[in-house]
């Protein structure tokens, strides 16, 4: 009976030794585990953070394309305006082009006509009596 007891005491030992040595292990395991959340804590942050970053990148990237469409669009409006205004001047050279060849070409026929007429008056001042002795 005796050597039941001692053989029970040393079972006894053995899973109180293999109790502090679980206690020990859960102790390990929730430092472990703290640890770990305490991680995914600091890791969870980082992510928020960054999240915010990525949308105000976001943000300021569809701000951005919205400028940049607008002045397109005001440049599109004032290179359209331009196009009109050129395509006026355009015009505007043209019928003055037309009407300075067209006085251009009344100047030539009065100057002719002028040269026509001073000859015919001096035609006819040469057949006049005296004009002889005029020019004599």
């Amino acid at each position: 009976m005796l050597q039941d007891l001692d053989s029970l005491a040393a079972r006894i030992g053995q899973l109180v030794q293999a109790t502090r040595l679980l206690q020990a292990d859960r102790d390990t395991l929730r430092a472990r585990l703290k640890s770990i959340e305490q991680e995914r804590n600091a890791l969870r942050d980082q992510l928020a953070r960054r999240e915010a970053d990525h949308q105000s990148i976001a943000d300021r990237l569809d701000q951005h394309q919205a400028e940049v469409e607008s002045v397109r669009a005001q440049a599109d409006a004032a290179q359209a305006e331009l196009r009109v205004e050129a395509s006026r001047y355009q015009v505007e050279y043209e019928t003055m082009r037309r009407d300075l060849q067209a006085s251009q070409a009344d100047s030539q026929r009065l100057r002719a006509a002028a040269g026509t007429a001073k000859e015919r008056i001096d035609a006819v001042l040469m057949r006049l009596p005296g004009a002889a002795q005029e020019q004599s």
